[in-house]
């Protein structure tokens, strides 16, 4: 399940504790609402040591308790909490990897990112919106959790990721690197 990512490193990782810091700081963090009680307590420590020093692997382990989870959904069906685990892990790590890149990117002088797909289709990844291509680093930034958060979200705004679930995440600029800028 690891997504590979390719600058996770402790530079990134300050700028991704930075930006979960001031959402946890809003008068609306995110959280799915799958969590139990238990859940959205944990949530916001084990996503900060994910941050600190782990991935979307290990935030998927820390969440597997089932006492972090509702034991059904808003209709009555059951919860997996393998499957909302991994999701949820995969998603909120992806979801800060990209604010934090995209800060550093700007920090350094770069103005635009690529966004690529980082799972493969074949996995679980839950569906989203095909957004690969160059974008302005502004874009994303200012896109964070646009589509799906606060609820009913902005569905004309683009946000990498684009829907929990969601395949893609963003890099350097390829054609900035090619040329040596």
């Amino acid at each position: 399940m690891t997504m590979q990512i390719e600058e996770l490193d402790d530079n990134t990782r300050a700028y991704m504790l930075r930006a979960f810091r001031e959402e946890e700081a809003s008068s609306l963090p995110y959280r799915s609402k799958r969590l139990s009680e238990n859940g959205l307590q944990a949530f916001p420590r084990l996503m900060a040591r994910a941050i600190v020093n782990g991935n979307e692997a290990t935030l998927d382990q820390a969440l597997r308790g089932a006492d972090l989870w509702k034991t059904s959904d808003l209709y009555g069906g059951p919860i997996s909490t393998q499957y909302s685990s991994e999701q949820l892990a995969r998603s909120e790590f992806n979801t800060w990897y990209v604010a934090g890149l995209a800060a550093r990117l700007v920090h350094e002088g770069e103005t635009r990112c690529e966004v690529y797909r980082v799972v493969s289709p074949g996995s679980n990844g839950g569906s989203c919106p095909a957004h690969a291509g160059i974008y302005m680093l502004k874009e994303i930034i200012d896109g964070h959790r646009a589509r799906y958060w606060p609820p009913p979200g902005d569905q004309a705004r683009l946000s990498i990721p684009a829907t929990p679930g969601c395949h893609h995440t963003i890099r350097r600029n390829p054609s900035h690197l090619k040329n040596g800028q």
